[in-house]
């Protein structure tokens, strides 16, 4: 069982892989979502459009805009304890692997509950180790993960611990 601090009012950072019935707390595997920080504004796609050399301006077709996907990063703590005849830094590298395995085969939706906001068609780019502690009675670490969002229109909820995309 990993090791998970006890935050009051702590609100869960939720994933929910393709291949998983319901969305799963990063606390299962002893991670707490420090901060989370979805873009407050999105920015729009450039209009298809033509710039015809032989006529003044250009050309836009904006009967719809779309929006472009965005990267956004989310910081994590980790602490762990010697356990099994393991040391602190095992038990807390075979944490952030065992999470790192969930989301590394493909796409899966995210719901943050502090916000109240979630996406699908989200995928894995890059993790950074910010601060980390090593000693002889324990580990711990903050690193970032950054994800990105494909589908930034598409609203979701999140009920019964299943995040769906809103109708």
């Amino acid at each position: 069982m990993p090791y998970v601090p006890t935050i009051r009012d702590y609100k869960p950072f939720y994933i929910q892989a393709a291949s998983d019935a319901t969305a799963w707390d990063t606390r299962a595997y002893g991670l707490v979502a420090q901060s989370q920080p979805f873009p407050e504004v999105y920015e729009v796609k450039d209009p298809y459009g033509n710039d015809w050399h032989d006529e003044h301006g250009d050309d836009e077709y904006v009967a719809a805009m779309h929006f472009k996907s965005f990267e956004h990063t989310i910081k994590f703590y980790v602490k762990a304890y010697p356990a099994s005849g393991k040391s602190a830094i095992r038990v807390l590298n075979e944490q952030r692997d065992a999470f790192r395995a969930k989301l590394v085969p493909g796409e899966f939706k995210i719901w943050d509950s502090w916000q109240e906001r979630g996406y699908v068609k989200v995928r894995f780019v890059k993790e950074s180790v910010d601060t980390r502690h090593i000693s002889d009675d324990e580990a711990w670490m903050i690193f970032s993960l950054t994800f990105k969002v494909n589908d930034p229109q598409d609203r979701v909820t999140f009920a019964n611990n299943v995040i769906t995309v809103q109708e």
